[in-house]
């Protein structure tokens, strides 16, 4: 497949994944604050969880606009009219269908927050049916993914992919990313809230290190996950190519980076006053992203037969080099 990226497009594509993890990550934030909140009879983590819910919501407007601006461009493309399209119709309806219903639950979901307190199972539970449909176009995503450039049928064995297949902490990647992404943009809408959510000093100096920790656990397991990658793709591939391991490199340090900007502001007594930290968490968050598509990018020209996906990276080595 022959794309050509152009310099804008891989400066977008971050910000687009920004914008993914708050479609997908902080419906989930938001559920588990909740529940941490009735778990321990604590007000504090149920209303940073609805702080975050309102986060979700605006980040599912957004991209739904968005969706709906490239709607027209989308549907007609060639491909809607393909064989694949026809003979895969129920799943992407509802790939489309179940996250459209998610964002109409969120919406219920944030809007029900004042009487929840009267409610508070049922409201979780909202946000449990909320949360299972918004995860499943992310995976419905993943099996159409797999459909389209394996070409192997859903229902033969095969199309499971082996034990040792990259695939798992590819795919399974953006979960703990997305937390990790959501979490960081939380921090920064705390800081936009404060004066609207005037919830007390208390609660800024709780929600602060306790989105922080979020970042901090969610980062963890991103790390965990990148280095399962690299070991399950190392055997068959050089992933030390300079036009991958520097970005790849680039990516994990900024990952680093962020995991001791959150580490400093958990162990910070004023927390709120951290304003510069919480905005360097979402930037190197934004450029952790952007290093890793250029990475993912650089490896599939190189190593993915018919796939052609060039970046600015060899040239920007060439010029170091000079």
């Amino acid at each position: 497949m022959e794309l050509t990226l152009s310099p804008w497009i891989l400066a977008l594509l971050p910000a687009l994944l920004l914008l993914a993890a708050l479609f997908w990550g902080a419906p989930a934030i938001a559920l588990i604050s909740e529940l941490i909140g009735m778990v321990t009879n604590k007000p504090f983590p149920i209303r940073c969880g609805q702080q975050v819910s309102k986060l979700a919501l605006k980040g599912h407007g957004v991209f739904w606009l968005m969706a709906i601006a490239s709607g027209a461009a989308l549907f007609a493309h060639p491909f809607w009219m393909s064989e694949f399209v026809q003979s895969n119709q129920l799943l992407l309806l509802l790939i489309l269908a179940l996250p459209v219903l998610g964002g109409l639950l969120l919406a219920a979901y944030d809007l029900s927050w004042k009487g929840a307190k009267q409610r508070r199972l049922m409201h979780f539970l909202l946000g449990c049916l909320t949360n299972v449909c918004i995860k499943y176009g992310y995976w419905g995503l993943a099996v159409l993914t797999l459909l389209l450039f394996r070409g192997i049928p859903l229902n033969t064995p095969a199309f499971i992919p082996t034990a040792g297949s990259a695939l798992w902490p590819f795919f399974g990647l953006w979960m703990p990313l997305s937390l990790s992404l959501a979490s960081g943009l939380g921090l920064c809408y705390l800081v936009l809230r404060r004066n609207k959510d005037d919830w007390g000093r208390d609660y800024y100096r709780f929600a602060a290190p306790f989105l922080a920790k979020w970042h901090l656990l969610t980062s963890l397991a991103t790390l965990a996950l990148v280095i399962w990658l690299f070991l399950s793709l190392k055997g068959g591939m050089n992933l030390f190519l300079p036009q991958i391991f520097y970005p790849g490199v680039a990516s994990v340090g900024c990952l680093a980076l962020g995991l001791a900007l959150a580490l400093a502001l958990i162990l910070n007594e004023n927390p709120m006053r951290m304003k510069l930290t919480m905005l360097g968490i979402v930037l190197v968050n934004y450029l952790q992203v952007g290093f890793f598509v250029l990475a993912v990018c650089e490896t599939l020209t190189h190593y993915v037969p018919g796939w052609s996906l060039p970046t600015f990276v060899p040239e920007l080595l060439r010029l170091f080099q000079e």
